[in-house]
């Protein structure tokens, strides 16, 4: 009897683990202001929370009445851990009056509004009533404020009562409120119009994210304490900075992928043991918490370091990836890399720094970045707190391949050292030139950059507190390159082991700097 106890105990630990490692489920139901936001927070979320959002046909209104209709169907036969809900501008939209078909039709018109004070009342109510049957927690977000808007479907202001009845609502039924209306009040110039036809659906760029991902966290109990002060470290540059290091699978490595690939790196057995550490338990790509990331070349990305930060790619890599684990494996503090996006920037022309008379708009771009990505470290990383603190701990400078004077170069590259010290208010703050080694040891593509940037290295002013990371002997070999998806020279032919090598380099020499 005991020998039969223990084998069906075997039989069943697989499914206990995986039981274990099951990670909350979130539904996300609303207008579409939220279909971006959602997006975001499944981004962020990655690894802690699975994150839905049901998306409708384009064009498609979402109000009371017609969530009541299709309830059941966004709910799905699935489980829920948790759904966060809203409806109300739906409501508020003016629509043409006694048609079936919903078509929405500005006030002056003869347009009628879609939900009556007392019909939302009534139907948001069952609303919640259905949604508490799941058994999932509830969190209900208010209507974010109308703007002025030229197309006149909306009435200003409408959306102040609606959100006092779903208030009062709410409150019986003791249901936490995510205030989005406050949150997008104080991101917003109420004053402009937005910039498209239907204006609160659009929100100037601006996240909208952040407060669910709060939200969310704090709802599940899963806020992690930040052990500080952050160790804040930048990574600058044009292409090679950016990186393109190609990943063919976005979920777990792809086997027989093409030389090159970070898929191929972890699946051959010759590399595996050396990329090992890139991988989960379930063979899928990890991610690591203690290191925090952020990267806005094409929309913001932010979250536990691991793929996706490199290109323009979903998917790809840059030296940021290596560069984070070296220092994640060191420090006991939380880490922070913030990657900038400049394009592709000549240091003695566009990153100009003050002190040489003219100041590059490059420059300018960076500081702004940098300030705004340090004043909202909460939005990008939600586990931060004001008590958590962080401190500028370093600068990695992947610059030169768009530079032709080694002079200018050179001269510019001494004062963007002493200049962004001085702006960033940090004296000795530790700097790392990531050698221009485009084409390689035999054929190197900008020689007199590299004696330059060597040369600054060496220097009197600069010891101790700069170093020079030496990059050709990692350019990729002829197999690798004629195995390439990319025939770029200028893109290092999207190389994954290039800049993952560049990237450990980096963070070697980084940690020479600060110790």
């Amino acid at each position: 009897m005991r020998r039969r106890l223990f084998t069906l105990l075997l039989l069943l630990l697989p499914s206990l683990a995986l039981a274990e490692k099951k990670i909350p489920r979130v539904l996300i139901l609303g207008d579409s202001v939220y279909q971006q936001p959602s997006s975001g927070a499944a981004s962020i979320l990655q690894g802690r929370v699975e994150v839905a959002y049901r998306a409708i046909p384009p064009g498609a209104v979402r109000y009371t009445g017609l969530a009541l209709l299709k309830l059941d169907e966004w709910l799905g036969d699935e489980s829920w851990d948790l759904i966060h809900f809203n409806f109300g501008f739906g409501d508020l939209i003016h629509r043409a009056p006694g048609m079936e078909t919903f078509r929405v039709m500005p006030r002056l018109a003869g347009g009628v509004r879609t939900t009556s004070p007392a019909d939302y009342e009534k139907n948001l109510r069952e609303i919640v009533r259905r949604l508490k049957k799941t058994g999932a927690r509830l969190i209900w977000a208010n209507t974010t404020p109308i703007r002025s808007s030229t197309t006149d479907v909306f009435e200003l202001g409408s959306e102040v009562k609606y959100n006092e009845i779903a208030a009062a609502i709410m409150a019986e039924e003791k249901i936490p409120v995510n205030d989005m209306y406050s949150y997008a009040l104080g991101i917003l110039d109420m004053d402009r119009p937005g910039s498209h036809g239907v204006d609160p659906f659009f929100f100037d760029r601006k996240p909208m994210y952040p407060p669910i991902v709060r939200k969310v966290l704090e709802e599940l109990n899963l806020i992690r304490p930040v052990k500080g002060p952050v160790k804040v470290f930048l990574m600058i540059g044009g292409w090679t900075h950016i990186g393109g290091g190609v990943v063919i699978d976005s979920k777990k490595p792809r086997p027989e992928s093409p030389v090159g690939t970070l898929d191929e790196l972890v699946l051959n057995e010759k590399t595996a043991d050396q990329f090992k550490h890139l991988l989960g338990e379930d063979g899928a790509w990890a991610t690591r918490p203690d290191v925090w990331i952020q990267f806005d070349r094409r929309g913001p990305k932010s979250g536990a370091l691991g793929i996706g930060y490199g290109g323009d790619r979903k998917r790809g890599i840059g030296p940021e990836l290596s560069f984070g684990h070296v220092l994640g494996n060191h420090f006991d503090k939380q880490v922070c890399i913030i990657k900038t996006a400049l394009n592709t920037p000549s240091l003695a022309v566009d990153l100009k720094p003050p002190s040489s008379g003219q100041t590059g708009k490059s420059y300018t771009m960076l500081l702004d970045q940098v300030k705004d990505s340090l004043l909202h470290l909460q939005d990008k990383f939600p586990d931060y707190t004001d008590g958590s603190r962080y401190e500028i701990a370093g600068v990695c400078l992947n610059l030169g391949e768009d530079d032709k004077d080694p002079k200018a170069y050179l001269e510019s590259l001494r004062l963007l050292i002493r200049d962004l010290r001085k702006d960033l208010k940090v004296p000795a703050l530790p700097f790392v030139i990531v050698g221009s080694g485009r084409g390689g040891a035999s054929e190197p593509a900008y020689p007199k950059i590299l004696a330059a940037q060597q040369a600054l290295a060496k220097s009197a002013e600069f010891k101790g507190s700069v170093s020079y990371v030496e990059t050709r002997e990692f350019w990729p070999d002829e197999d690798s390159r004629a195995a390439s998806r990319s025939p770029s020279f200028e893109r290092w032919y999207d190389n994954a082991r290039s800049f993952y090598l560049m990237g450990e380099a980096s963070g070697r020499a980084m940690l020479k700097l600060v110790d």
